[in-house]
């Protein structure tokens, strides 16, 4: 599950870079882990976790993200095989 979370914020941090444009990062990553929250469905007991595990990952994708597509990554997009080895290098 955690492969499918990864890949799922990469596509979702690509969407908010393509589709929100004039937002800052800051709101461009709540939008993402808004997005996330919905699409991981947790018990209620541990909805909590969401933001505390989300939020590290968002910036980590982020980071790697302008690591290999310079900072201008909405733009690009991204084939199958680069998200899974962008999902495969974050831990």
């Amino acid at each position: 599950m955690w492969k499918q979370i990864k890949q799922w914020t990469i596509e979702q941090v690509m969407w908010a870079e393509k589709n929100l444009k004039g937002k800052n990062g800051a709101e461009k990553k709540k939008a993402v882990i808004e997005k996330l929250d919905e699409m991981i469905i947790l018990p209620n007991y541990l909805e909590w976790v969401d933001d505390i595990v989300l939020s590290p990952l968002v910036d980590r994708i982020c980071d790697k993200l302008n690591e290999v597509m310079g900072h201008d990554f909405g733009k690009i997009q991204l084939t199958e095989t680069q998200e899974r080895n962008i999902a495969d290098e974050i831990s």
